[in-house]
Parts: structure tokens; sequence; C-alpha cells
């Protein structure tokens, strides 16, 4: 029902976003002659109404949208301007620092409507634009003729204020920073009378693992039990545990988990009013040179500071308290303990910055232990060192999977640090999974990762509805020959969900967000992916056949490892080269062998990582 022209014509234009209420809606739908949708919401409830309207979008294109996510990389770094790292700093940490991944996030919708409207200003000169508050703000800035439709104030939602947890495989839920403190105390208490607690043998082979999932990582926790020394568990942006299977990885292993005492918690509270009145006095006092900033938060030509001043100071004011007392926290933790060595599977984490910055302080070595496959390329290079967290900028080591991550990190003149290949623990658990062999089955398994929310493609409602359309092809293509499309959505929280009608078109179809891929995978006659996704690595180690199917929103493109390792295809060619391929048992095993080989080849160690990883601190 949308149009895709932008015409002059119309003297008031409804400008939308998902604030719009149903109500609001029905009052002023027949009113306007013109009605512009901003996001998937707004687009997704104008289309179940059958109201005719268009789409933002269609305003810009791909460059358009690499400028702005280049843009933001810069902008997010707003915090190392004008002597920034040290009057925002504390503890050898620079609180702007540990929010600049969920501030870029923030940015990217924000500087594409700017854009937008400034577009839309220019097409519509005479009009009067009727629209919400979070557009009102904007639109406001630009000197556009505007009328409010509403008067709701609206919070500052960033990536890491609300988190999802799985119970199990179907069971999951998100939980706010509030909620999140509940159910840390909760785990806390659990873990004070389930988890033996190890701290009265000194020992001088000391680590800690920061912010592991026992779950994922459950062969380092079991094998920890043949370690000679002391492993502990620093996990402060997710619970300890989460479900009785995470509780008894941790339960029937070495690791001892940090839980706070009373009389930490008492020594924290005190510091905590005071230096956050500080800071906040630091910061309205670094902001005010608005000459710098209105230079500096300008996008072609359009000077934003004066919406983003405000939102940097609400933002700051919503996270200093805690960004303070889990600095606190952290010093408790890394002086009480003294690790020889902590292990991060980020650097650009909250918690891990905060670790960094005091195992600087206090001469206590990192290291960056290799998590997923990355894009290794050079054009995503400031990605990966500002919001990626995966090269290791300040950790003393790196710890590798294999030979082509080793390589890529040998060659960057900015890396330092010693690189050590380990091979992938997470990895370990399957190499007894693939001595089980189930029965012929007739399921095949997408594992969809859509467009990105760290990218402006992700806010891209047509991106989004040309990915849906996709896999409606890709479904069509596995149902002509009888067989079943399971498709596995990435894990990540903050991914959009499929539109109402993508799931009535496909009501026949299995969508699962969470659960056991490695059983998804060995259930599965044959392995798909549109996008970038580090699971190709179980479905080879698993000896299942593995097609790549390219996407124009990997801005980066694909990554050298699946380009090489498997059946790499453009839509287009998909339903003659799956017909083909289905119907051929042995093109089948040559594609399965292909990509086991290559994972042998370049992942180093698989089903002894964790040994390995254990063997490599023992020699630091």
């Amino acid at each position: 029902m949308q149009s895709k022209t932008f015409s002059e014509g119309s003297s008031n234009i409804l400008l939308l976003d998902s604030t719009i209420t149903k109500k609001q809606l029905k009052i002023l739908n027949n009113n306007f002659k013109k009605i512009i949708t901003f996001d998937f919401e707004s687009d997704r409830i104008l289309i179940s109404r059958k109201i005719s309207h268009e789409i933002s979008d269609n305003l810009i294109d791909n460059y358009d949208s690499k400028s702005i996510d280049s843009s933001c990389l810069n902008f997010c770094q707003w915090y190392e301007k004008n002597n920034g790292n040290e009057v925002l700093s504390y503890e050898n940490i620079n609180i702007g620092s540990l929010f600049r991944v969920e501030f870029h996030n923030f940015l990217i919708p924000i500087i594409k409507k700017f854009l937008i409207l400034h577009k839309i200003a220019t097409l519509y000169p005479k009009s009067t634009f009727f629209c919400s508050t979070k557009i009102y703000q904007i639109a406001n800035v630009l000197g556009m003729n505007l009328v409010p439709i509403n008067d709701k104030s609206s919070d500052i939602d960033l990536t890491w204020d609300k988190i999802e947890y799985n119970i199990t495989d179907s069971i999951s839920f998100k939980i706010s920073k509030n909620n999140l403190m509940k159910l840390k105390n909760f785990s806390n208490v659990i873990s004070n009378l389930i988890i033996k607690n190890q701290t009265d043998n000194p020992s001088e082979n000391n680590f800690a693992l920061i912010e592991f999932d026992p779950i994922r990582y459950q062969k380092i926790f079991n094998e920890s039990n043949n370690f000679h020394g002391k492993i502990h568990l620093y996990n402060r942006h997710r619970p300890v545990f989460y479900n009785m299977k995470s509780l008894n990885i941790i339960k029937n292993s070495k690791v001892i988990p940090y839980v706070p005492t009373k009389k930490s918690l008492k020594k924290v509270s005190p510091k905590i009013n005071s230096l956050e009145k500080k800071f906040l006095s630091n910061l309205k006092e670094f902001l005010n040179d608005d000459k710098f900033f209105n230079s500096f938060f300008k996008y072609d030509g359009i000077e934003m500071w004066k919406f983003i001043k405000p939102n940097i100071i609400k933002i700051f004011e919503k996270k200093i308290h805690n960004c303070i007392y889990e600095i606190e926290h952290a010093k408790i933790f890394l002086l009480e303990n003294n690790p020889k060595c902590v292990i991060l599977l980020s650097e650009s984490g909250f918690i891990e910055q905060i670790i960094i910055g005091l195992s600087k302080k206090f001469s206590i070595n990192t290291i960056l232990l290799q998590h997923g496959i990355g894009v290794l390329k050079s054009s995503s290079l400031n990605y990966n060192k500002i919001l990626g967290g995966i090269i290791p900028l300040d950790s003393d080591y790196f710890f590798s999977w294999g030979k082509i991550s080793a390589k890529y990190m040998e060659e960057l003149e900015l890396i330092n640090s010693k690189i050590k290949i380990i091979g992938s623990p997470s990895l370990d658990n399957l190499i007894d999974k693939n001595k089980k062999h189930p029965k012929q089955s007739q399921n095949v398994l997408l594992l969809a990762t859509g467009p990105r929310n760290q990218q402006s493609m992700g806010h891209n409602v047509n991106t989004w509805k040309k990915y849906e359309s996709m896999i409606k092809s890709i479904y069509d293509s596995v149902s002509n020959h009888n067989l079943n499309l399971i498709i596995k959505r990435h894990p990540d929280t903050a991914e959009n969900d499929f539109s109402p009608e993508f799931y009535s078109e496909l009501s026949d179809v299995k969508i699962i967000k969470n659960g056991d891929l490695s059983e998804l995978i060995q259930n599965s006659k044959i392995i798909l992916s549109l996008g970038i996704t580090t699971s190709i690595l179980e479905s080879q180690i698993l000896e299942k056949p593995f097609i790549s199917i390219l996407v124009d929103y990997d801005i980066f493109g694909n990554t050298d490892y699946i380009s090489n390792s498997c059946l790499e295809i453009t839509l287009e060619k998909f339903d003659k080269t799956f017909s083909e391929i289905i119907t051929n048992p042995d093109r089948l095993y040559k594609l399965s062998q292909h990509g086991n080989h290559y994972v042998r080849e370049n992942i180093s160690n698989l089903g002894s990582s964790s040994r390995i990883l254990f063997e490599t601190l023992n020699q630091l």
C-alpha cells in the first residue's frame, strides 16, 4: 500500500514513527494527503490498516547509508576530544568510552532521520508537518514548520538497557537493568548456598574469566577440574547462572564465581554519590564548548549538536551511577584475588573496558580470546577497532582460533600483543557429537542473520523487506523438494523481528530464536545461510553440506573463511543450484567433506582447545 515516489503538492504532511497509537492514527488518518513512515513499526501498522503511505527510506541510497555508518564511528568517540581522557576519566577509564557502542547504536537512526528530514524539508518548503515527539525534536532543530501530535516524553533506550536470557530452548525474556540487579542478587544468593567456594586456598596461578557463558564455554569449566590453580568467574553483565544447566556446569567445576559481600557493598556505596556529582559537573563543563561540538557533530552540513547535547547529558545521568559502581566492584575483585591474567572475549564491552583499564593500572596481564569468525578485511578495520572489540588493541595476548586470524593480527602494525594459537574452546564439545549419526533427515536449516542494527542498513525498511523476500524465495525452493525449512534467527536481541505478514505466509515453518544449534544442525540434511554466521564452523565440524547465499546488506562483504570453505552463491542462482545438489548424494557428500577438511585445516586443536588453553596459561 505504500507509494515509492515523492511528489510535491501536499500542504499538510504526517510524519509517523513507532510512538503513534492506533487511537491517534484513527483521528489523524483522514486529515492528510501524504503520510510518511520512519520505521518498521509505523510501516507495519499502516499496512495492517491498509493506509497508503510512503517510506522515508526511499529518500536515501546505499551511499547515504555507508556515509552515515562512517560518520557515526567518528561521532561515538566524542569523549576523546578536548582533553576528555583526563576530564572524564576515573581510575584509568574514560567513562564516556564505556557506552560508546550503545551511543553509536543510538546515533545511527538519529543521523538517518536528520538526513531524511532535511531532504523532506527541502522537497516541501511550504508544508506543515504533523509529527510525534521523537521526530518533532529532530525536525525542530532543522527549523521545519511543525505541529506535534502528542506531548509524550520519550525515554532513551540504549542497547544494553535490556538483556535477554534463555530459560529453556523455547523460553526467553528481556530484562531491564533494575530487574537484572534483582536477578543477579538472586543468582548470587544461590551461588553462595550451592557452589563451593575455594578462595581460602592461596595460589599464584590465579586467572579470571570475564563475562563467560557457562553453557557456551562448558568445556573450559569442565577442564578447570584438571587445572592446578584458581579460575575465577567475573560476570557482572550477565548473572552467574541463568538456568539449571548453567548452574550445574559451574557447580561441577573448579571455577569460582565472584559474589560481592555485604562488606564490599558497604565499602563502595559512600563513594558513589560524591563521585557522581563530580563527573556530572565535569561533563557539563566539558560539553559547554558549543563552538567545537557544533562543528564536530555536523553531518552533510547539518548541525545536530542542539539535539545531541541534551541527550548525551541524559545518557550520562542515567549511567554514571552504575559506571562508578561497577568500577569500584571491579577494583575490589582484582585487588582481592590478584589474578595473574584476565581472559576477555571482547575489548569493547562495558565490563570488559573496566577490567582492561584497571588491569593496566594494577599490572595484570589481559588475554583477548577470539570468540567469532569476524570480517578481517581492511574495509572493516575501523569498525573492528572502535566497536567490534575483536582486535587486541589493549590486550597483552591474543589467543587465536587458528592461522587465519593469527596471520591477520600479526600483519596489523597497531598490534603489540603476543599471539598464540589455541583453537576454539566453544567448539570443543562438538567433536563428541560428531560421533552420533542421526537418521536421514528431511529438514533444511536456514541460519538467517538479518541486517544489523549496528549499521544503518539494519534500520532500513526496504532492506528488511528484501531480506524477508529472500527467505520466502528460499522457502519456495525448499518446499518444491518436499523438504521442511527450519529458520534459526540470529540470537542478537537488537535484531528486528519478522513482519506479521511474513509469519502468516510461512505459518508452517518452524522459526527459532534461541536453542541448541548443534542439535538443529545434526538433524538437518543441509545447512543454508543468509548473512555472516560463525555457525558455519559447527556445521562443518558436524560434516553437514553448507551453502552461503550472498546478501548486499553485509556492508563489509563476506568473510574470507566462508567464501573459501563452502559453496557461495547469489539468490538468483540458488533455486537451480539447490535442486542440482539436493538430488545428488555425491555432491552433498563432497560439499560436507570440503567444509570438514577446511575447518580442520584452519581451526586448530578441535576438541582439545580448552585443555590447550589451560596448558598455555600455565606457561605464561
